[in-house]
């Protein structure tokens, strides 16, 4: 009895403990924060923020696998930054199945349980990296790529910082659900259903991760919200290239070739970088789970014995990456099969298979309580439904990989003349692990491409989202290619020399990755829209209803081409377009995908005056109309424009409220 109150004491005391570190370390980086001015400011206590949500639980985590005491620092930095970010959608998850919404404390709990966490693994000594000396022969040969490595961290930090400056509203389409989901995710606490009051969906099923960093960061940092989702993905995209370190070095078992895989994939390639453009934000941070996830199911399936502590790392994080992107999940399922055909096959089939079931059904059990809501939604029949319908087509009615464009797009052509050298090396010197990659990427395509085999499923995964995400397998083949040569070198001038290459690569890079960002043809908000929503807050009612410009990219859906898609957020007044998403949530009515196509059918069929227009808008009881700075351009290539100001000037149907520069709001007669 009293060793157990002597424990609870303890216990009490280690809380309070925490409890205070954890608000002295917040309350230091809030004060260092406010010692820089202006951006610097922002990103410090964005970056700082981040490692509290990320790298402190995540690392706790990881210390409770023995194992991690084989990695460098470095890769238990790497690795615990993709374990620290599948902890907000699986906490969100798993307390929203009980009916609880924590608010902050989602942000809070996380970062103040791995405190006691951590002291513990220190007392265990779980911290002494013991793979320094197999690194390298030498001791005095690590201090370079180390160096090198520096480097590259700090020029692409420091690029994709810089890159966002006063950028307060993010790019283009995707965003835009992006920021509604994440706000609804603050507004709600937690999971929610209906999208009011910013749409009219009744529905969600959407992947959710990324827009648990983004509520947060703005529970922590009070932020708002459109330049959390900002900040959140270029974090995201920093972590997406140090969570490949790990992975690199288990191909090539040494430091030189994690720097070249993140100098490749971070500053000499246009992807990821280029994501910030189309608001390519959940892919991005399903990629930056990725490489940690093969990492450890690699350790799971190829270890000597059965470690539960990894086994349930693994499925945590496949859960995760479940929850953060469907399509990276489907991915990250190619692996399994490419790690059975090249390594698989060396040992006893029983052992790879029962730890196949059991990865399989420890991340199942996670991810159940979202997959009955998913599964119960449109998503899935809608994805059905485009399988389907290339299946019964004799061609496919999606991208296909001779469809996609100039391949210099989303790689320098150099690379992809260097993969197969890669790939051809990796065989010669029997490379298992460089193979198993480049097995796993060539499964990956041939599922995104199943009318290749003659199987159902084209447009379910698109080339696009293949070819960007190709920098994955790229990094990690080429950085394997050049930096395994530079295992046994040990002359300090070499490597010396090797060290500034690198930095003049990466001063190199950061200047060609500035200039990714395109704000003239992604941008949909401007200064003088910021103004006008001010304007339209004060001085329409509050349940008035705006027609805004939006045009047809396929048959099923529209997207707008302006901000007026964005005055649900910076107005909150509804428009006659909901975010893309409408066309896999459930709407108010049965037909709500068709109700929403038939304005802008209509629209580009008579005209914004006709009198069929007239009848559609006032079934949808709009009352205004926006046109936005952009003039309904973005992302628009047609002629016809049907929502030209001169237009409506012409009719005596709509009268001019509100004009500043190319931005007009109209009231309709």
């Amino acid at each position: 009895m009293v060793s157990f109150l002597r424990a609870r004491k303890a216990t009490t005391w280690l809380l309070i403990l925490s409890l205070l570190i954890a608000g002295a370390a917040y309350a230091s980086a809030t004060a260092c924060s406010f010692v820089v001015s202006g951006p610097a400011r922002e990103w410090l206590l964005t970056l700082l923020t981040a490692g509290m949500l990320f790298l402190l639980p995540g690392w706790a985590l990881l210390l409770l696998w023995p194992g991690a005491a084989r990695l460098t620092l470095t890769e238990q930095a790497a690795m615990s930054t993709g374990l620290g970010m599948v902890i907000p959608p699986v906490f969100i998850l798993l307390t929203g199945s009980l009916g609880l919404n924590l608010g902050p404390l989602y942000a809070w709990l996380p970062a103040l349980a791995a405190l006691p966490l951590l002291r513990w693994s220190y007392r265990r000594g779980h911290w002494r990296a013991t793979r320094e000396g197999w690194r390298a022969d030498a001791r005095g040969a690590i201090w370079w790529p180390r160096a090198a490595l520096v480097i590259v961290l700090v020029a692409i930090i420091g690029v994709r910082c810089a890159a966002v400056n006063g950028m307060d509203v993010p790019l283009w389409g995707d965003s835009l659900h992006h920021t509604m989901i994440a706000q609804l995710l603050i507004d709600h606490g937690g999971l929610f259903r209906s999208w009011e009051p910013y749409a009219a969906m009744q529905s969600f099923t959407y992947h959710f991760g990324f827009h648990s960093y983004v509520a947060e960061l703005v529970w922590v940092t009070g932020v708002a919200t459109p330049r959390a989702v900002v900040l959140s993905g270029q974090v995201v995209n920093m972590a997406a290239l140090f969570t490949l370190y790990p992975l690199a070095l288990r191909l090539g078992h040494t430091r030189w070739v994690g720097v070249a895989a993140l100098l490749l994939a971070g500053l000499l390639s246009s992807m990821p970088m280029f994501y910030v453009n189309w608001g390519r934000y959940t892919q991005i941070a399903g990629q930056a789970i990725l490489p940690v996830g093969i990492y450890l199911a690699w350790e799971f399936l190829s270890a000597p014995h059965r470690s539960w502590t990894l086994l349930g790392l693994t499925c945590l994080t496949l859960a995760g990456m479940v929850l953060t992107h469907y399509r990276i999940a489907i991915f990250a399922m190619c692996f399994f099969p490419a790690f059975v055909a090249v390594h698989g096959l060396r040992s006893p089939w029983r052992a790879w298979m029962g730890r196949g079931v059991l990865l399989v059904a420890g991340t199942s059990a996670l991810v159940a309580p979202w997959m009955v809501r998913v599964f119960g939604g449109r998503l899935v029949p809608l994805m059905l439904g485009t399988a389907m319908a290339s299946s019964s087509d004799g061609e496919a009615t999606t991208d296909t990989l001779s469809a996609v464009g100039d391949l210099s797009t989303f790689l320098p052509m150099w690379i992809w003349y260097v993969i197969p050298l890669a790939i051809f090396v990796a065989l010669w010197r029997r490379a298992y692990g460089a193979l198993i990659v480049a097995l796993w990427w060539a499964l990956v395509t041939v599922i995104v491409n199943p009318q290749w085999l003659r199987m159902p499923g084209s447009g379910t995964l698109t080339n696009f989202a293949l070819l960007i995400a190709a920098y994955l397998p790229a990094s990690l083949l080429i950085g394997a290619l050049v930096g395994e040569p530079l295992r046994r070198l040990r002359q300090p001038l070499a490597l010396a020399g090797i060290t500034l290459l690198v930095a003049g690569l990466a001063w190199w890079g950061a200047g060609a990755r500035l200039k990714d960002v395109n704000l003239d043809a992604t941008a949909l908000v401007a200064s003088a829209d910021m103004r006008a929503a001010q304007w339209v807050k004060t001085n329409t009612p509050t349940d008035a209803r705006f027609l805004i410009n939006g045009f047809f990219p396929n048959a099923e859906s529209v997207v707008g081409s302006d901000a007026g898609w964005w005055l649900p957020l910076i107005a909150h007044r509804s428009t006659t377009l909901p975010p893309l998403l409408y066309i896999a949530e459930q709407g108010p009515r049965p037909d709500y995908q068709e109700w929403i196509n038939a304005v802008y059918a209509t629209l580009y069929s008579g005209g914004v005056d006709s009198q069929q227009m007239r009848n559609v808008l006032r079934e949808h009881g709009v009352a205004y109309v926006y046109l936005g700075a952009k003039g309904g351009r973005v992302g628009y290539a047609g002629s016809a424009q049907p929502l030209a100001p001169e237009k409506l000037l012409a009719s005596p149907s709509f009268r001019p409220v509100y004009h500043e520069g190319d931005v007009w709001v109209f009231q309709i007669e």
